[in-house]
């Protein structure tokens, strides 16, 4: 009985070693059906692990579209170009093509146009009004009333200059014969008055010897003029000139008024480049 069953034994061996042999496994025979691995399971066939797959990164999201850019506010100039070819657009279609709509549609838009003038208008002499060092008007009064007292003080002023030059200056008159310059003479008339209402002492110099009986004392240029730089100047000519610097300032050419001489002294000597007006 013990030797069967070790028969049977030895024989179960050597059939488990030949299903072995011939690639079984010990699933033939039952041993692999619980899943356990040990004892007499090393029989079995391993169950090979699945590998394990990556996950695949996700799709890249496709770039969304941009956005359209919000179109750019219109400057003022360029409005008001617009404007003006819309208006011009009726203008010439009111024209070519005078319907009663297309001149009443001109009309209408040339009326808008002067509405916007006017309001522009109000503005600025409503600003005018509370903003004194915009306003003209506090330099050079624009009334009647204040025009004339403003020339007044001008003039005052410009005597004053006049005078001032005349002391610490010297007041050249530069002319020649009266056949070849024809302002010479009606110039040093004006001359002789100022020289009678304001007592300046003017300097007549005359390039050719000439003789002017309203200064009979003239000086003849004999290259004084060249050293000032006044040798080519045009008949007549006045200028003033610092004595001790020999610094020339012209005044002006031609026939020029007492009211010219005067401006144009006052200006030379009291009123800085630039701060005129």
């Amino acid at each position: 009985m013990r030797k069967s069953v070790f028969a049977a034994l030895i024989g179960a061996s050597l059939g488990g070693s030949a299903a072995l042999a011939n690639g079984g496994a010990g699933s033939a025979y039952g041993y692999c059906r619980d899943q356990i691995t040990t004892g007499w399971n090393f029989y079995c066939d391993p169950t090979r692990a699945k590998k394990e797959e990556k996950p695949k990164p996700p799709a890249e999201a496709a770039p969304a579209a941009p956005a359209p850019a919000a179109p750019a506010e219109k400057s003022y100039t360029e409005k008001i170009q617009e404007y003006r070819r819309e208006l011009d657009e009726l203008k010439y279609r009111a024209v070519l093509e005078p319907s009663p709509e297309n001149v009443q549609a001109y009309m209408e838009a040339q009326q808008k146009m002067s509405r916007m003038a006017a309001s522009f208008t109000d503005q600025w002499q409503r600003i005018l009004f509370r903003t004194p060092s915009l306003d003209i008007n506090t330099r050079f009064p624009m009334t009647q009333m204040g025009g004339s007292v403003y020339q007044d003080q001008m003039r005052v002023a410009r005597e004053a200059s006049l005078k001032d030059a005349a002391a610490n200056l010297g007041f050249m008159v530069i002319v020649e014969d009266a056949a070849v310059c024809g302002l010479c003479t009606p110039q040093l008339e004006v001359i002789r008055r100022m020289q009678e209402q304001y007592g300046i002492e003017p300097i007549v110099v005359t390039v050719d010897g000439s003789f002017h009986p309203l200064f009979p004392n003239a000086v003849v240029d004999t290259g004084q003029l060249k050293a000032l730089k006044l040798a080519d100047s045009p008949r007549p000519t006045i200028a003033l000139v610092e004595p001790r610097t020999g610094t020339v300032e012209p005044i002006g050419s031609g026939l020029l008024t007492e009211d010219t001489i005067l401006e144009r002294v006052h200006v030379v000597t009291q009123i800085p480049a630039g701060q005129r007006y």
